[in-house]
């Protein structure tokens, strides 16, 4: 009798493989006497689309959705069949009487084994392999320890419900609001999904902040103080109900102030110091992960997900994607092997740091870092006990901010000795303040990532109206003064100041954002499903972002995520706000967690999901336009191509005339009546300029350039209709095409002469 091992991925089958001495390195599975490996390649199989229930589905209409299947049907994924038909035929072979679920340790794993399992028709005892390393170590004891799959019965439930509710509002919510949208004017799908809406609202609703924002210019007052032990800037500022205010609305009050002040000297009010202690950091989830490397290296989600993947897969770090920021009490006792890796690996810089935690040993972690009920499927993110040797590019860069932040934990607190000095001219007040580093201690092997603070504030998701005064209000190391000492005035200097709007997200940012979604829920329960959470999860938040980006949703510039016009035309047009909020996916998690712990049953969720989607679509059905299709912005005349309709419409500030046809793509910049701000030298049409730069005439299609005027052929009829047909320059230059409006003939291209 033989017992089968499925993985989720030929890596990791190979390691499973090589860990319990089958040799091999089979294209698509690997057989011993009584052991065979086999693997997924992620997903083998999906859902059917709804024409797969009914072939009329495939027409979009209003009046077919909401669509329910009956019960949902699968398929193997067409370019990975080959694979999956492996797989089934060994899951039904008649000398295999076992089966060992060996896909990730989570939710995703569990829908990735259950979907090949069921389509295979198999039906044989199931084992459950669960780990967080593919050290052979760490797999020995895995397998050593499985359990029968039933005890993760409702893991698979959850995961089934899950995918099968995304289904259902992904494809009745996204037929239904497109619809209403290109009635509306709109082009193209509008994709709706649980968790990518409420992410693209966050982007959104960020860029309407910036939109509505009203600059409001102030002043601040600053003075320069002299004294024998140095020289000091202060900022002017006072209390007023309680609160500190140290800016002026109008300049000539900040001048006033400045003039009332000259000639009177300074006097140190007071001077106090506060010695501040910074723990180590926790250790990296994949979020806290992929933020730091967003701020450092500038990587996206998705690229540090596939890196640290790659690394788990050379057996170099524990399992990424967990959400997770502790160990257990069974890491604990492996972390002596984890530092020997360091030590012998290739990070030369780390060493003097191991030696130097070697010098105290033993070094216990606290309840800060161990802790087993923090913990749910896997641990944060550590070094495994195989040293890096090889690692060169962003995998190097990846495992160095791992291990520093796991070497770090062992290290003492970072002191900071913060000073404030309280100056007084008169009446007025003026604060300076300064921090010196006193220790470094955890920080000299993790030290915290340092910007410009121009650049921090940019980055802060949370920051309210912003400031463009350019000073430092910290001055670092100050003068040693006393209080009662008198300061010299060398200057009083009124600054102007203008508030800014909230900046544009960085992906770490709107990764952080979308880790912290759910916070302002009243609900405690549903506060406590998403605590971990959020929107997606750590192993999902990667593909959303770039979802929203395939989809055109969001635009990246640089490090910058923007939403698009049509990402905002969706968030403004869809009226069921449930699916803007995170609510609903809180509510959903917290549900989902219940079925996990086999609390909830599966069939009342899914009934309650089905009378949940026919609201939202009765939601989205009641925003439909009645009577003919509308187009956004007002008409300025007819499209010189179709001559369909032209529509004025507004971006960033700047106006562009867009052809409502359902066919036509032509658009050009133009002021606020609709006029061309380019028109064409040949025929004064309106000029549209391309990608590369270049510039050409919508209307007759003639390139723009400086050169003089090329003689253009005479249109004669077309060869094959004999109707008109219309000169049409060619990308090179001097040469040209004629083109048939009426069948649509395209001749060859061809000179004048």
């Amino acid at each position: 009798m033989v017992r089968l091992i499925v993985a989720e991925k030929p890596s990791m089958g190979r390691a499973i493989a090589a860990a319990l001495g089958l040799s091999g390195s089979g294209r698509s599975s690997i057989q011993g006497d009584k052991l065979i490996v086999t693997w997924c390649i992620g997903h083998l199989v999906e859902s059917l689309p709804p024409e797969g229930y009914d072939p009329a589905l495939k027409q979009w209409r209003l009046d077919s959705v909401p669509i329910f299947p009956p019960e949902f049907a699968y398929a193997p994924i067409a370019q990975t069949k080959d694979q999956f038909d492996v797989v089934a035929r060994l899951l039904t072979r008649d000398d295999v009487h076992e089966v060992v679920n060996a896909t990730d340790a989570g939710r995703e794993g569990e829908l990735i084994f259950d979907l090949v399992y069921r389509l295979a028709g198999c039906a044989k005892p199931v084992l459950r392999f669960w780990t967080s390393s593919l050290t052979d170590g760490a797999i020995r004891e895995a397998y050593g320890q499985m359990k029968p799959g039933q005890a993760y019965l409702g893991l698979r439930d959850a995961a089934r419900s899950r995918q099968e509710s995304d289904w259902l509002v992904g494809i009745n919510c996204t037929r239904a609001q497109t619809i209403v949208m290109q009635r509306s004017g709109g082009e193209g799908v509008y994709s709706i999904g649980r968790v990518q809406t409420p992410t693209l609202a966050i982007l959104v609703n960020r860029e309407l902040e910036i939109t509505n924002f009203v600059p409001k210019d102030f002043w601040t007052l600053w003075a320069l103080f002299a004294t024998p032990e140095g020289i000091y800037k202060g900022k002017w500022f006072t209390k007023h109900d309680g609160k500190e205010q140290d800016r002026f609305d109008r300049e000539e009050d900040a001048k006033a102030t400045a003039a009332s002040l000259a000639g009177h000297p300074g006097v140190v009010a007071s001077v106090t110091g506060k010695t501040t202690k910074l723990r180590p950091e926790l250790l990296y989830d994949l979020t806290a992960l992929q933020k730091e490397a967003n701020k450092r290296f500038g990587f996206t989600a998705e690229h540090t997900l596939e890196v640290a993947q790659t690394l788990y897969e050379a057996k170099l770090i524990s399992y990424p994607r967990t959400n997770s920021r502790h160990l257990t009490e069974a890491d604990a006792a492996k972390i002596p092997g984890w530092i020997r890796a360091i030590a012998q690996g290739q990070i030369t810089d780390l060493k003097p740091f191991v030696e130097d935690l070697r010098s105290r040993w033993p070094v216990k972690l606290d309840k800060r870092f161990v802790d087993d009920k923090e913990v749910e499927d896997h641990s944060a993110l550590v070094p495994t006990e195989n040293a890096a040797h090889n690692l060169s590019g962003d995998g190097l860069k990846l495992y160095e901010l791992i291990a520093r932040r796991f070497l770090a934990a062992f290290f003492p607190e970072r002191i900071e000795a913060k000073t404030t000095i309280i100056t007084k001219i008169a009446k007025e007040t003026f604060k300076t303040t300064g921090t010196v580093v006193k220790e470094l201690g955890w920080s000299a092997i993790d030290p915290p990532h340092a910007r410009p603070k121009k650049e921090a504030k940019k980055a802060d998701p949370e920051a309210e109206d912003g400031d463009s005064e350019a000073p430092e209000e910290d001055a670092g190391t100050l003068p040693l003064v006393a209080k009662g000492q008198t300061a010299e005035v060398k200057e009083l200097t009124p600054k102007p100041g203008k508030t800014s709007p909230p900046k544009r997200m960085t992906e770490g940012d709107l990764l952080a954002a979308m880790q912290g979604a759910g916070r302002e829920l009243g609900d405690d329960e549903l506060k406590g499903a998403m605590k971990d959470c959020g929107l997606g999860t750590p192993a999902t938040r990667a593909s959303i972002i770039e979802t929203l980006l395939k989809r055109q949703y969001v635009a990246r510039k640089r490090n910058i995520l923007q939403p698009t016009e049509k990402g905002i035309e969706l968030i403004r047009g869809l009226h069921a706000e449930s699916l803007k909020s995170p609510q609903l996916t809180g509510e959903w998690e917290a549900r989902l967690e219940r079925m996990r712990r086999g609390e909830t049953q599966r069939e009342t969720f899914m009934g309650d999901v089905k009378t949940f989607v026919t609201d939202l679509v009765s939601q989205i059905k009641a925003a439909a336009p009645t009577g003919s299709r509308r187009a956004f912005g007002p008409v300025i005349g007819p499209c010189p191509t179709c001559g369909a309709e032209l529509r004025l419409r507004d971006w960033e500030g700047k106006h562009y005339a867009k052809c409502s046809g359902a066919e036509c793509r032509v658009a050009f910049d133009c002021d606020p009546e609709g006029k061309p701000l380019l028109a064409c030298r040949h025929c004064q049409g309106p000029v549209r300029t391309t990608k590369s730069g270049s510039r050409i005439c919508i209307t007759c299609q003639r390139w723009q350039d400086d050169k003089p005027l090329e003689s253009q052929p005479e249109a004669r009829p077309c060869a094959s209709c004999g109707q008109p047909t219309r000169v049409i320059p060619s990308t090179r230059k001097g040469q040209f095409f004629l083109r048939c409006g009426s069948c649509g003939l395209t001749e060859a291209s061809y000179s004048p002469s």
